[in-house]
C-alpha cells in the first residue's frame, strides 16, 4: 500500500525523536540562555512549533508556559504530557493570542516551515508582537543554505512490541526553496505500509535571518553555535 500523508510524522514523531534528542539537557541550555540575556525576571515562555511538549514538559518547571503548534495530533499529545501548561493550535506565521510573554522560544528548526524569507520576517515580527518590553526571543534555524549536502541520505528506525517504522529522507535545494521528501515503512499486525511525505522547508543563511530580526523591529541580535547540544544547529537569541 502506498499513501501520501502529509501529517504522518505527527503519529510517529516520538517514536522517531525521543531515542535521538535529550530534550531535557536542551532545556537546560535555552535556561541558561535565557538568564544570560534577561534584562528582568523572566516568568512567562510561549513555545512556537512545540511539537509533542517536550521542551515545554522540562521548561514549564521554571516558566509559566504556553505552546503552539499548527499539527492538531500533536497539541493532543502535548496536552497528555504537560498538564501545567496551555497549549493551542496555531499557525506561527499568524497567531494571535492577545498576551505578552517574557520569552519566546521556537526550537529544532520548526522556523523551517515557513518556507520563504517574506514568511519568515511576518513570523518574527508576530513574534515581536507578542513579547513584553526587554523581551527574548530565542530561535534554532533551519539548516543554513551553505551547509546543504547534496546526496545525504537520513535514516531513522524504532521497534518495540506494537511496530516496527523505518524512516529515510532526502533533500532538494533550489534557489528559493529547500525540499525535503521522507519515505516510511511501518509494520503494525503483520501489515506493512508504505507512506510517503514532503516538506517545503525555508532556504536562507544566517544573515537572512538578521535581517529578517532587523525588519521585525528586534534590538540586539546574537547568533550562539558553540557549546550548545549535539545536533544543533546554533541559536538566535534577538531582544526586544
Amino acid at each position: 500500500m502506498v499513501e501520501d500523508d502529509l501529517r504522518i510524522f505527527g503519529k510517529y514523531y516520538d517514536e522517531i525523536y525521543l531515542r535521538r534528542k535529550d530534550y531535557k539537557s536542551e532545556s537546560e541550555v535555552i535556561k541558561s540562555i535565557i538568564k544570560q540575556f534577561e534584562k528582568k525576571p523572566s516568568k512567562t515562555l510561549l513555545d512556537v512549533g512545540c511539537g509533542s511538549g517536550e521542551h515545554v514538559k522540562y521548561l514549564s518547571r521554571n516558566f509559566r508556559c504556553k505552546g503552539i503548534d499548527i499539527n492538531k495530533e500533536m497539541i493532543e499529545t502535548a496536552k497528555t504530557k504537560v498538564a501545567d501548561a496551555e497549549f493551542e493550535m496555531a499557525n506561527m506565521i499568524e497567531f494571535n493570542l492577545n498576551e505578552k510573554f517574557d520569552v519566546i522560544t521556537c526550537l529544532f528548526s520548526s522556523i523551517g516551515y515557513v518556507q520563504n524569507f517574506e514568511n519568515l520576517v511576518r513570523t518574527f515580527r508576530n513574534f515581536h508582537s507578542h513579547l513584553d518590553n526587554d523581551g527574548l526571543t530565542i530561535v534554532e534555524p533551519w539548516v543554513f543554505k551553505k551547509d546543504f549536502q547534496k546526496g545525504k541520505v537520513a535514516i531513522d528506525t524504532y521497534e518495540d512490541d506494537r511496530i516496527k517504522l523505518v524512516r529515510m529522507a532526502t533533500s532538494k535545494l533550489t534557489r528559493s526553496q529547500w525540499l525535503v521528501y521522507m519515505h516510511y515503512l511501518i509494520e503494525t499486525g503483520g501489515e506493512i505500509k508504505y507512506v510517503r511525505e514532503s516538506h517545503k522547508m525555508l532556504a536562507s543563511d544566517c544573515e537572512d535571518y538578521v535581517k529578517a530580526f532587523n525588519l521585525a523591529g528586534y534590538g540586539k541580535i546574537r547568533f550562539l553555535k558553540e557549546n550548545l547540544w549535539t545536533g544543533s544547529r546554533g541559536l538566535f537569541v534577538a531582544m526586544k
